[in-house]
Formats: structure tokens, sequence, C-alpha cells
């Protein structure tokens, strides 16, 4: 009796949600496949997958880029100049279990050009095309420093080039500030030659998924108190190498949390594996009740870092 009242009970929450979520606009774009795109604050779900198809592009003489598009993407009205929201739950996007899937390279499955916050990503699968490291999965950068630290420098956060170097201080010595983003990703799937997922800011969650890469990091996130917890990750450690590789990369991640998450290196034969871990500029990190397989080395320190590993 208890249990079908639990069922009956999740039953009508499922339902209760199913109502309140907004259908997710689609776009067709004839010959370049189906595309997502929110510019407000919702609950949406999508209702079915989304693709992208190759297309030869005849006067380059080549194959078409799409320059990082998204086959989902949060956007702006044209125009808006108002206050971005923010805040938990602000953009939720339920897959509903629906498949993103691109051909081209440079693509991003999902994608927050809104400036907005709190974008919650759960419930599907995203497969980027292989061997192109330019391909990744959901990319969700916001990046916001005190009024004390200026944007213009040669070395900014969320720069490839520049995310292993440490952040400039400021005049008084103080490391930048992140706003809380509060993004959450859970329960998905993702397949990508590049990065599955990059995002920045504090208090990001990112649990309950598989993340599998072509290259040598599945994960970059940036900021405070993020939770990454009961994931797997699988790299296969293909493409240039750099110092400070690893399969889940943190930077500025005072107070972090790895916990119950499962890391696979699985290079060929004469592969070498990066640590599973880095941390750059990441104090008081806490990584326990983890599974390491393949790697030569669990966790690595760069930069002002400390870690307790249980």
């Amino acid at each position: 009796m208890i249990l079908a009242s639990c069922l009956l009970f999740q039953t009508l929450d499922s339902t209760a949600a199913e109502a309140t979520c907004v259908s997710l606009p689609v776009t067709d774009g004839a010959h370049y496949g189906y595309r997502g795109y929110i510019d407000a604050p919702g609950n949406y779900c999508l209702q079915r997958d989304l693709s992208a198809t190759r297309l030869f592009d005849i006067h380059a003489g080549g194959w078409k880029s799409f320059g990082s598009e998204g086959l989902i993407s949060i956007s702006i009205p044209f125009g808006s100049k108002g206050i971005q929201p923010r805040g938990k739950g602000t953009y939720t996007i339920d897959l509903q279990g629906h498949r993103l899937a691109a051909e081209p390279d440079e693509m991003v499955g999902i994608e927050n050009r809104s400036g907005g916050l709190g974008v919650t990503i759960r419930n599907g699968r995203i497969e980027m095309a292989r061997g192109s490291r330019l391909n990744k999965g959901i990319l969700l950068q916001r990046y916001e420093r005190t009024p004390t630290v200026k944007w213009q420098q040669e070395c900014a956060v969320g720069l490839k080039k520049c995310e292993d170097v440490p952040t400039p201080r400021d005049a008084n010595g103080r490391a930048p500030t992140y706003a809380n983003s509060d993004y959450l990703i859970e329960k998905v799937s993702i397949h990508a030659g590049g990065r599955g997922i990059e995002m920045g800011g504090g208090g990001n969650v990112l649990r309950d998924s598989v993340i599998e890469v072509d290259s040598r990091v599945a994960v970059f996130q940036f900021g405070p108190h993020a939770v990454i917890e009961n994931n797997t990750f699988i790299v296969h450690g293909k493409g240039d190498k750099t110092p400070f590789d690893a399969t889940l990369k943190l930077r500025d991640a005072q107070g972090a949390i790895v916990r119950n998450n499962t890391f696979i290196f699985e290079g060929g034969l004469f592969a070498s594996a990066p640590a599973a871990i880095n941390l750059l500029d990441s104090k008081d990190v806490l990584i326990e009740g983890n599974t390491f397989k393949g790697f030569e080395q669990k966790v690595r320190v760069n930069g002002d870092s400390t870690y307790t590993l249980k």
C-alpha cells in the first residue's frame, strides 16, 4: 500500500511538472537541421530530437563550419537592454529523453548566450561529432568579477589559452570573485569529440551523468563551491597534450566537492593517462568516494590549491 501511494505521488508530481512545462521552441533549418531557441526565462520541455547535418559549402570548397552554434541556444531578445535574469531554475530545459546530435564540426549541444544565470539541463542525450576538439556538449560560461578587477586583461578567465594561468590579483592582492551562476546539469549523457562540459560561476552542480570525450578533458569548471557527484567520466586521450590536462579541471574552485564519481581513461596502447583531477588556485576541495581507472595520478595541484582526498 505504501509503495502504491509512493508511485501515485510520483505520477502526480510528474504530471504536474509536465503541465507547467512549455514546449521548447524549435525551428526547421531545412538543410541545416532543427534548432531550439529560448529567449525568455521559463520551464521548457523538448518535444523531439534535434540534429544538424553536414552541409557542403560550394563557395568555400569544403564542409560548412557552424562557428560554435548551439543545437539549443539560450539568448536574449534582439535589442533588449534590461538586466538579465538570475536565480536557480531561471531557465529549465528538460530534454525528456530526446537526443541532440550534430555531424558538423564547431558545434555545441546547448549554449547559454543570454548572460542570464540559473540554467538547469536534465534528462537527455547529446552527441557531438567525434574527432573534433571544437565540438562541445554543453557550454554555460557566465563570469563576473568584482568592480576592482578590470575585464581588460591579457588572460581573462574563460579563454582556453589562459585557463591554466593563475588569475591575476587586484591592486590589493585579492583574487577575483564569482557571482553565483547556479547551473545544474543532471541525468545527461554526453559524447563529444572535444569537451563534454564547460561552465563557470559559483554554486554549479553536475550529477548523475555520463560524459565521454575523445579528448583529454571531459569537464572544465571555474568558480567556487561546485558540486560534482555521481558521474562517470570517460576520456580517450586523443589530440594535443598540454601540461595540465585532466579529466576534470577545476580552477578558482574554493570549497568544491567531488564525490562518488568514476574516472576512466581508455586511451590507446601507447597513450599516456593525464591526471584525473587538476586543481588550479582551488582551496579546501573535498575529493571523496571516487573510483579511478587507468590514471597514473589522481589529483594534480596547480597554483595555490589544497584538498582532502578520502
